[in-house]
């Protein structure tokens, strides 16, 4: 990400106000091959939803994300696991899922997730789906050896008595 992409998502995060409901509200950039594309509020959760705000290097690929989101569609979530190729939607399906997008938090540090897709409604509004996972520490933490003693009820009479 260069660092006029950095200044870009500093300014979004403080001119365009929070999201005011009572429920507390993530805002992530979605990213594009390290290119930020657009900006979305994402409440808690593991499969999470949120509307895009567009960003102009989203353009180029809009025409996918738009061929993609109809095939998906017309043929509903789980008619995608049909043979989408016997009414063409194969090819739209394909290319939509080869995009790949990420989360990156307000710190700037990737969010892990299973998925990330950016799908247009039929009113040419974008949506982000995703599905956030959990960070996985990739090294197991070591615990210091724990000195146990005799507590006061398995302590031997007169032990320790020495006040």
């Amino acid at each position: 990400m260069t660092t006029e992409d950095t200044a870009l998502i500093g300014r979004y995060l403080q001119e365009v106000p929070h999201n005011r409901n009572s429920e507390v509200h993530v805002r992530f950039s979605v990213m594009h091959e390290g290119v930020p594309v657009g900006f979305v509020e994402l409440a808690p959760g593991e499969l999470v939803a949120g509307q895009l705000t567009p960003l102009p290097p989203l353009d180029p690929l809009r025409e996918t994300i738009r061929a993609g989101s109809n095939a998906l569609l017309a043929l509903g979530f789980f008619g995608a696991a049909t043979p989408a190729g016997q009414n063409g939607a194969g090819a739209s399906l394909r290319a939509a899922a080869a995009l790949e997008f990420d989360l990156v938090d307000q710190r700037g540090e990737l969010t892990p997730s299973t998925f990330v897709n950016v799908l247009e409604s039929p009113d040419g509004g974008l949506v982000v789906l995703a599905r956030l996972g959990h960070a996985h520490a990739t090294v197991a933490a070591t615990l210091p050896p724990t000195v146990r003693g005799l507590s006061d009820h398995a302590r031997p009479e007169g032990e320790g008595d020495e006040r």
